[in-house]
């Protein structure tokens, strides 16, 4: 299964996945549809943060790279993002 997660300087030496912490535990964000991947990116800007880019890669790549660093990762659902009015 393929997901999206936000990079900061993909594709460079200085490469980094977007993360957050929440109860001392640092936790990597996986989006099912790319497109909440980038209303995500999106929130992330309008607080200041460096504008990240949306990459798609394998669920068990996220998974073995969280489970080697001790990180935990949370699959966000489609349409996770839409907001009712």
């Amino acid at each position: 299964m393929n997901i999206f997660v936000l990079l900061y300087n993909s594709g460079t030496d200085e490469e980094g996945i977007h993360s957050i912490e929440l109860k001392g535990r640092t936790i990597v964000l996986m989006f099912e549809d790319k497109d909440d991947a980038t209303r995500y990116c999106g929130l992330l800007e309008a607080q200041d943060f460096p504008s990240p880019t949306v990459e798609m890669i394998k669920i068990e790549e996220i998974k073995n790279f969280c489970n080697k660093l001790d990180y935990e990762c949370k699959l966000v659902e489609k349409k996770f993002c839409t907001y009712n009015s």
